[in-house]
């Protein structure tokens, strides 16, 4: 019976065993189980990771760094783009017609007049330009107050023709001769300049509401102004008001005025084409430079003058930061004083010059300046033919003829004494050609 309680032990501790093998069984299940399951939560995170990266709510450090580098830098510019407008204007000096010029140029076999041969070896000079000026130092009254040259001067209305053929655009009528053939003629003259299709400055056939002559030459505006210093007493026999009506007398007041309508008037560059000085001189006298100073500081650009009959020198003003340039005479372009006919002591009265002037607009700054001059000397052939009663008249641009075989040796000879003559008065400059 002893045996029954031994067995009942042994059932117990089986029990038990079997209780703790479970119970150990089943947290090494739990803790490979657990194992697993983390795993793979984390697996499954750094896929999502890989897959579908986090959105950042707030930028790192580096982040911030770039953000603030792209937004404060500035894009950069574009270059500018340099464009300009470059012009050429061409200059001469006085355009005379005495009386046996007005003979050479007749044909009595039809009754007319032809100046063209004149001006034909000069032709393709002023033709070349944008912009040509010279003085038109004469009157068209017409045939019936006679052609007649010095003192009063009137030419027949072909000496214009001539004029426009050769290729000047724009000409100068305030001079000392202007009123040769009074009012009715000094009228007659504008008027039959612009029929011709020439445009004038100067002198009015009615009080003008502007003195002011604007061309525009490929978008510059160029004002051109002229004045003279003297009417040879003619003018007395006006009334100021009249004769201030019909021509521009160089005074200071006149020329500012002018000058400061140019402006308002937005021109590029400014002219004033003076008709000044004292015959024959070489020299500009007290008078010229101190207008020509003066114009320099009111803002002129280019100032051409005339009268002497003979060549004077050209200069540069430097004026406010700013350069002028001026010629205080051009000689005379065609006439009939030479050294034949005024002595010796006056040969210099053959010599003219045409001057070509370089204009460029920045049209960036709308600053127009002078970036080239060229001298062009001219002298005037005069040459009775053999069998002939009149005289040849030609302009010949020096260089071109001193190696043409149709200039006699003597006329070479006289040729480079005027050359030498023009170009010696000339403002020199690395920078222009000087046409040396």
């Amino acid at each position: 019976m002893k045996s029954t309680p031994r067995r009942s032990t042994r059932r117990r501790r089986n029990s038990n065993r079997l209780f703790t093998y479970a119970f150990i069984i089943m947290i090494i299940s739990v803790i490979v189980g657990g194992g697993y399951l983390l795993k793979k939560v984390i697996l499954d995170e750094t896929d999502q990771a890989i897959d579908d990266p986090p959105t950042q709510t707030e930028p790192d450090n580096n982040d911030i760094s770039n953000s603030d580098t792209n937004s404060e830098a500035p894009a950069p510019e574009p270059e500018r783009e340099e464009t300009f407008t470059d012009i050429r204007i061409a200059a001469t000096g006085d355009i005379m017609f005495h009386t046996s010029q007005i003979e050479s140029a007749y044909n009595a076999e039809n009754d007319l007049y032809n100046f063209n041969p004149v001006f034909e070896d000069v032709k393709p000079i002023l033709g070349a330009a944008d912009l040509t000026l010279a003085n038109f130092e004469t009157t068209t009254a017409g045939p019936d107050r006679g052609y007649t040259g010095y003192p009063m001067f009137n030419s027949p209305d072909e000496v214009i023709d001539a004029i426009a053929y050769a290729g000047i655009d724009v000409v100068t009528t305030a001079n000392n001769h202007s009123l040769d053939t009074g009012r009715e003629g000094l009228k007659r003259t504008v008027q039959t300049l612009r029929e011709k299709g020439l445009d004038t400055v100067g002198t009015y056939d009615q009080n003008p509401d502007s003195r002011v002559l604007i061309k525009d030459v490929k978008g510059i505006k160029i004002a051109i102004l002229s004045y003279t210093e003297s009417t040879n007493g003619l003018g007395d026999q006006y009334l100021a008001d009249e004769l201030d009506a019909m021509l521009n007398l160089m005074t200071k007041e006149n020329i500012i005025r002018d000058i400061q309508e140019a402006k308002d008037l937005d021109a590029d560059f400014i002219i004033t084409f003076m008709h000044w000085g004292i015959e024959y001189m070489e020299e500009p006298n007290d008078t010229q430079v101190e207008f020509a100073q003066m114009m320099a500081e009111e803002g002129v650009d280019l100032i051409l003058g005339s009268h002497p009959h003979v060549i004077q020198k050209s200069d540069v003003i430097e004026t406010n930061e700013k350069e002028t340039f001026v010629i205080y005479s051009m000689g005379n372009f065609v006439s009939n004083q030479r050294k034949e006919t005024l002595g010796e002591s006056h040969e210099l009265t053959e010599d003219g010059i045409i001057i070509n002037f370089d204009i460029r607009k920045d049209e960036q700054t709308n600053k127009t300046t002078i970036e080239n001059v060229e001298y062009v000397p001219t002298w005037v052939y005069r040459h009775k033919e053999e069998g002939r009663s009149t005289y040849t008249y030609r302009i010949l641009p020096i260089e071109n003829f001193l190696i043409s075989d149709e200039i006699s040796e003597v006329y070479k000879g006289r040729m480079e004494r005027s050359h030498d003559a023009t170009v010696s008065k000339m403002y020199q400059s690395p920078l222009w050609n000087n046409k040396e």
